[in-house]
């Protein structure tokens, strides 16, 4: 069961497909314990989407919030991963809310980390959540073939700033690097991560971290919508700390949060 234009239909009658013409941007909701988590980040982002779009849509007049709740209570979903999708279409807006394929890490690899490459890409209007197949479609092939978590998107300054579907944040003598907006989308688990270090004054610089000097950082981290915020082992061999006493300090505060909320 999916919702289009909030009405429910039989989701084998819909293919993903259909997103790949004209312009359609989205958002993806964890729920836990049968709540999205953090919804009101995804509907901030949406709306920062739907601006930096240039699209006449008033954000109260979709009732997001409504759809997805009442997708869980169709689907009696307890924990999952939920696709929201705007399609601009030549004759207005189609609205598709369904499940998604979820793979969440393993609590090993939240202890150990997990494995990441590198590849020369670049997200257009990257502050903005659309759909692009031939990006997805690259990297997943990357990830399939070589057996890892991530691929890191390296900029045209030979500069590391988001992952394909995360953000990701580099630890070096006690101070936290990411890159800034515009460069990267505004994640709400970055956005969270940002939030702790402030409220525990852990120093945070806003800035894109060059390839060629990540070997002198010690530890490295994704954040997003599936990892949460997963530490990483090793981006193209190169090995980083996955028990670094800041990484796991956030890593304590980010889900000390969620189990106290939700």
């Amino acid at each position: 069961m999916m919702l289009f234009n909030n009405k429910p239909i039989d989701n084998k009658k819909y293919s993903e497909d259909i997103l790949n013409e004209g312009f359609s941007i989205y958002e993806v909701c964890r729920v836990f314990r049968g709540k999205v988590i953090f919804l009101n980040d995804n509907l901030l982002r949406l709306d920062n989407s739907i601006k930096k779009s240039n699209l006449a849509i008033d954000m109260n007049s979709l009732h997001v919030a409504d759809q997805l709740n009442r997708l869980i209570q169709l689907e009696n979903i307890k924990e999952g991963n939920i696709k929201y999708v705007i399609r601009v279409t030549p004759t207005g807006i189609e609205q598709y809310v369904y499940q998604i394929k979820h793979s969440y890490p393993t609590e090993e690899a939240y202890q150990h980390g997990v494995d990441t490459v590198t590849c020369h890409a670049i997200r257009e209007n990257a502050e903005v959540k659309y759909i692009n197949s031939g990006l997805r479609e690259m990297t997943n092939k990357i990830i399939q073939e070589q057996g890892v978590a991530e691929v890191l998107l390296i900029d045209g300054d030979n500069c590391i700033t988001e992952g394909s579907r995360s953000n990701v944040f580099f630890i070096r003598d006690n101070v936290f690097y990411t890159a800034p907006l515009p460069h990267v989308l505004p994640g709400t688990s970055r956005k969270r991560v940002l939030n702790i270090c402030q409220e525990n004054g852990l120093t945070v610089v806003e800035q894109r971290v060059n390839y060629k000097d990540i070997a002198t950082y010690q530890a490295a981290f994704i954040t997003g919508t599936s990892p949460l915020v997963l530490p990483i082992a090793h981006i193209d061999g190169i090995a980083f700390d996955p028990r670094h006493p800041l990484l796991v300090k956030v890593m304590e505060h980010y889900f000390n949060l969620l189990n106290k909320n939700f």
